[in-house]
C-alpha cells in the first residue's frame, strides 16, 4: 500500500524509495498472462543442468519451443477491448490524480485552512514536534477526505467494474483508514524534521534535508516489510504452502549465487482483495524478501513461477534496488533545489496574503507539497526510464538463471507474461507517450518478444548476467 502525499517530502518518489521492484510493479506496468498451466515443472535431463565454468561458452543446446508459448502479446477481441478500456481509464486517472492533488493543496493554502490548522496546533502545544503531531494528522485527514471520491473510484469501483477486485467495501475502507494512519505517523516525523531543518538553515535546507532523506528512506525500506506490508496482507513462508516449488527455488538461488533464507520467500494472500497477478521484492539487508501472490501461484505452472521468481531474484543479484535508490537520490537533490527556489519565491510574493509567515511556518506545507508534486510529476519519465532499464535486465536475468533448471525458460517466461497480461488487463498497444511517461516496465509485447528470442545457449554464447558456477 503506498504511503500517500505527505511523504512527498522524501522526494515524492515513495514507491521507488520503498524498494518495491515487481514483475508488474506500478499501475501502468504491463502484466503477463495466458491459460493456466497445470502440473509441476518438467524435470531437466541430467546433462542439460550442467553449468559451464566461468569464461567457458555455453554448449549449443537446442531446446524445443513449447507449442503454446506466445511470441507476441495477444488477446481475444473481447478481452482486448476490455484491456484497452481499463488501461485508458487508468491513464486518465493518473493525470486527474495529479491535477486534483495540486488543487487540494492550493485550496488548503489559499482558503487559509492550513493556517487555521497551524493556529490550532499552536494553541494546543508549545513544542514544535507536538505541533507537528497535531497539524499533520489533521491536514492529512482533510486532504484525504477531499480526494476520497477519486480514491474510491480508482481503488475500488474501477476494479470491481472490470471484474478485477474481490475486496469488500468494508475491507477497502479499512485499508484507506490504515493508509491515512500510516501517513499521519510517518508524515509527522518527516514534516517535523523538514521544518526543523528549514528553520535552522533557511538558505541551505534543501541540501541538508536531502542528506537526511537518505537514512530516512533507507530506514523506511528496512522497516516496510515488517511494519507496513503486514497491515494490509497476510504473508506465509512459501515452503509451508509449496515445498516442492521451494526446493526448486533453492536450486535457482544456488545458480544465482544468492542466499535468501526460506523464511524470506513468501506467498501473499492477494486473492482476498484482487484477482490480478504479481510478485515483487522489497526491503534491504536483513529485511529483504521475495513475495509471490497466491493468485500467481494458482494460475501458473511451477516452471512459469520460477521465471517470475527469477526476475525478482535478479533485482537483488544485480543490486537494482540500491542502484535505483542512488540514481533517484541524485534526482531528488536537484528536485529539492528547484523546490527551494520555487517555494521561497511563492512564499515571499504570495504567502502573507494567506497567513503564511515564512517558509519555516507549518502553514507553508501545502505550498511545499504543491511545488514538489509538480516537480516530481515532471521528472517521472526519468524515474520510469531508469526502472524500465532495470526491469528489462531482470527479465534477461530470469531467463539466464533458470537455464538448466527449467526445460524451456523462454517458453515459460513468455507464457507467464501472457498470463499476467490477460488476468491484469494489460494494455496491448500503449501509446509511445504513455509508455514514456507512465510505464515502469517495458510494454508487455516487447517483453514477450524478448523472452521468446533471447537464447544465447543455442549459439554457444556465454551468459551476460549470471556468472557460471
Amino acid at each position: 500500500m503506498p504511503v500517500c502525499a505527505l511523504l512527498i517530502l522524501l522526494g515524492a518518489l515513495q514507491v521507488n524509495h520503498g524498494g518495491a521492484h515487481g514483475f508488474t510493479r506500478g499501475r501502468f506496468s504491463p502484466a503477463p498472462q495466458a491459460p493456466p498451466q497445470a502440473g509441476a515443472g518438467t524435470p531437466i535431463p541430467p546433462g542439460q543442468a550442467t553449468r559451464p565454468r566461468e569464461g567457458e561458452a555455453l554448449p549449443n543446446v537446442h531446446q524445443p519451443a513449447s507449442p503454446t508459448a506466445p511470441e507476441h502479446y495477444t488477446l481475444s477481441p473481447e478481452r482486448r477491448a476490455k484491456a484497452i478500456a481499463y488501461s485508458r481509464d487508468q491513464y486518465i486517472l493518473y493525470f486527474v490524480d495529479f491535477v486534483l492533488s495540486i488543487s487540494i493543496y492550493l485550496l488548503l493554502w489559499r482558503t487559509r485552512t492550513a493556517a487555521a490548522f497551524r493556529d490550532w496546533a499552536r494553541k494546543l502545544a508549545r513544542r514544535h514536534i507536538a505541533q507537528c503531531a497535531i497539524f499533520v494528522p489533521v491536514f492529512a485527514a482533510a486532504a484525504s477526505l477531499l480526494r476520497s471520491p477519486l480514491d474510491y473510484y480508482a481503488g475500488f469501483a474501477l476494479d470491481h467494474r472490470f471484474g478485477l477486485s474481490t475486496q469488500s467495501f468494508a475491507s477497502w475502507l479499512g485499508d484507506w483508514a490504515k493508509n491515512l494512519a500510516v501517513t499521519a505517523v510517518l508524515g509527522t516525523l518527516v514534516v517535523w524534521i523538514f521544518y526543523l531543518v528549514v528553520r535552522r538553515a533557511p538558505r541551505r535546507w534543501w541540501f541538508y534535508f536531502w542528506l537526511l532523506t537518505i537514512p530516512l528512506a533507507l530506514g523506511f525500506m528496512l522497516l516496510e516489510p515488517f511494519v507496513i506490508e503486514p497491515l494490509f496482507f497476510k504473508f506465509t513462508p512459501l515452503e509451508k504452502t509449496r515445498p516442492a516449488l521451494t526446493a526448486r527455488v533453492e536450486g535457482m538461488l544456488d545458480h544465482a549465487g544468492l542466499e535468501v533464507p526460506h523464511s524470506r520467500i513468501f506467498e501473499m494472500d492477494a486473492s482476498a482483495k484482487t484477482k490480478t497477478l504479481n510478485a515483487y521484492v522489497s526491503g534491504v539487508g536483513a529485511s529483504k524478501r521475495v513475495v509471490v501472490w497466491d493468485n500467481t501461484l494458482r494460475m501458473m505452472s511451477e516452471d512459469e513461477t520460477l521465471l517470475v521468481l527469477g526476475h525478482e531474484v535478479g533485482h537483488y543479484v544485480l543490486r537494482h534496488i540500491l542502484k535505483e535508490f542512488a540514481l533517484i537520490e541524485l534526482l531528488v537533490l536537484g528536485l529539492f533545489y528547484l523546490g527551494f527556489v520555487a517555494l521561497n519565491g511563492v512564499v515571499e510574493r504570495l504567502g502573507t496574503r494567506s497567513a503564511v509567515e515564512s517558509v519555516g511556518d507549518l502553514a507553508s506545507f501545502p505550498i511545499a507539497l504543491s511545488v514538489l508534486t509538480a516537480l516530481s510529476f515532471l521528472i517521472s519519465p526519468v524515474v520510469n526510464g531508469i526502472s524500465r532499464h532495470f526491469e528489462h535486465q531482470a527479465d534477461q536475468f530470469a531467463l539466464e538463471v533458470t537455464y538448466g533448471i527449467v526445460l524451456d525458460p523462454n517458453a515459460a517466461e513468455a507464457r507467464a507474461l501472457q498470463t499476467l497480461g490477460e488476468e491484469d488487463l494489460a494494455d496491448p498497444d500503449p501509446h509511445p507517450f504513455i509508455e514514456y511517461w507512465l510505464y515502469s516496465h517495458p510494454p508487455l509485447d516487447e517483453r514477450i518478444r524478448f523472452a521468446a528470442a533471447y537464447k544465447p545457449w543455442t549459439e554457444g554464447k556465454p551468459l551476460e548476467l549470471v556468472r557460471p558456477r
